[in-house]
C-alpha cells in the first residue's frame, strides 16, 4: 500500500496542493500547528474557494500526535518555521523517502541539513493563494510549478512520480536548475517585499515609474549575489532577473518586457496584493523578511557583495512590523533616497 502524502502545514500553499491531490484520488494527511485552523478542518472540512471551488475532508493531526508513515513529505510551513516544523520528524522519514519544499526562500539547504541531501527535493512555484479564515483557503489560480533534485540532475524516478501526482493541479515541469529558479524567485521576492511596503495594489505600483526604478535596483542587487556564487538565474513567468543587473548598461526594452510580464501575471489572478502586504496590513504579523531578504543579505556578506538597498528594504519592513512606520509610497521611495 502506498504511503500517504504527509503535508506539514495546511495553510495557503499546503492546503491548495493537498486539496488537488485529494481530489485526484491520493491519500493526504495534514500536520497543522494552528489549532483553530485544524479544528475547523476536522469539523467542516477544508474549503478552497477562488479559482477552485472545493471541499475536502482530510485527516489533520497536531505536530505532536502524528505517528503514521513519513515517506512522501511536503513541507509547506513558513520559512521561519522550517527547522522547528521538520526536525521532530527527521528520524522518522523513510530511508528512501523525501521532503519536498513548497516554501519561499532557500529552505532546501536547511532541509538537507536535517534529513540529508539525498532526501531533499526542491520546488519553485508561483501560483497564488492565501489563508482567509480557519478552514478556508482562497486559491488565486495557477502559475509556474517546477520541481527538481537539488544535486542538479533534475529528474529521477521519485521526481517523475511526484510530477505525475502533482499534475492534477496544473502542469508540472522538471528542472535540472532548481536553485536557478529559486534565486530568480528571490530576486522577484525582493520586488514583492518592495511593493508590500506601499499600501496599494501591485499593478498600481508597477504603473509608477519612480517605484519601478526602486524595484529594479532591488532585483538587481539580488541577481548580483546569485552571480557571485555561481547561480544561473532563470526566467520567472516572463520576469527575467538578469536584465536588472546593475553592472551592465540598462536595457530599457528588456526591463519593460519583464514588467509587462508581471502585469500579465497579476491580471491572471484574483489576488491584487502580495502575501507580504497581507501580513503587514491585515494580519499585523511579522513577515518572512528575515528568511528571504535577510538570507540574500547574509549570503551577500559572505560573498563580499554590497546590497545597501536590500538592507534598507529589510529595515523598512521591520519598522512597519514594529509599528514605527506606516506603509506608503514614501517608504518605497526612501529606499534609494
Amino acid at each position: 500500500m502506498t504511503s500517504p502524502f504527509v503535508i506539514v502545514g495546511a495553510g495557503a500553499i499546503g492546503g491548495i496542493v493537498g486539496a488537488h491531490l485529494i481530489r485526484s484520488g491520493h491519500d493526504v494527511v495534514f500536520i497543522e500547528a494552528n489549532e483553530a485552523h485544524a479544528d475547523a478542518i476536522r469539523r467542516n472540512g477544508l474549503r478552497i474557494s477562488g479559482h477552485l471551488d472545493a471541499l475536502v475532508h482530510p485527516p489533520v493531526h497536531a505536530p505532536s500526535t502524528y505517528d503514521g508513515p513519513m515517506e512522501r513529505v511536503l513541507l509547506a510551513v513558513k520559512s521561519r518555521d522550517t527547522i522547528a516544523g521538520l526536525s521532530p520528524y527527521a528520524d522518522r522519514i523513510a530511508a528512501d523517502g523525501y521532503v519536498l519544499s513548497l516554501q519561499n526562500g532557500l529552505e532546501e539547504e536547511k532541509i538537507a541539513a536535517i534529513v540529508g541531501k539525498e532526501r531533499t527535493i526542491g520546488a519553485y512555484l508561483t501560483f497564488g493563494g492565501y489563508y482567509k479564515e480557519p478552514g478556508h483557503i482562497v486559491y488565486g489560480g495557477p502559475g509556474s510549478f517546477k520541481i527538481g533534485e537539488i544535486d542538479g540532475r533534475g529528474t529521477s524516478s521519485r521526481v517523475t512520480a511526484l510530477q505525475k501526482a502533482l499534475s492534477s493541479q496544473q502542469n508540472i515541469d522538471v528542472t535540472d536548475n532548481i536553485f536557478g529558479y529559486l534565486w530568480s524567485k528571490m530576486a522577484l521576492g525582493s520586488v514583492y517585499f518592495g511593493t508590500a511596503i506601499v499600501d496599494a495594489p501591485v499593478l498600481e505600483i508597477y504603473d509608477d515609474a519612480r517605484a519601478r526604478a526602486v524595484l529594479a535596483i532591488l532585483a538587481g542587487e539580488a541577481v548580483s549575489v546569485a552571480d557571485a556564487i555561481g547561480i544561473r538565474t532563470e526566467n520567472c513567468d516572463g520576469f527575467d532577473p538578469k536584465v536588472f543587473r546593475l553592472d551592465r548598461p540598462t536595457d530599457d526594452a528588456a526591463q519593460a518586457a519583464s514588467w509587462d510580464a508581471q502585469r500579465v501575471y497579476w491580471k491572471s489572478h484574483d489576488n491584487t496584493h502580495t502575501g507580504v502586504w497581507r501580513d503587514l496590513k491585515i494580519h499585523r504579523r511579522r513577515t518572512e523578511v528575515e528568511w528571504q531578504v535577510g538570507a540574500v543579505i547574509r549570503i551577500a556578506e559572505e560573498a563580499g557583495v554590497g546590497v545597501p538597498h536590500l538592507e534598507r528594504l529589510k529595515t523598512t519592513v521591520e519598522s512597519i512590523e514594529n509599528g514605527a512606520r506606516a506603509q506608503g509610497w514614501e517608504a518605497l521611495y526612501d529606499i534609494t533616497a
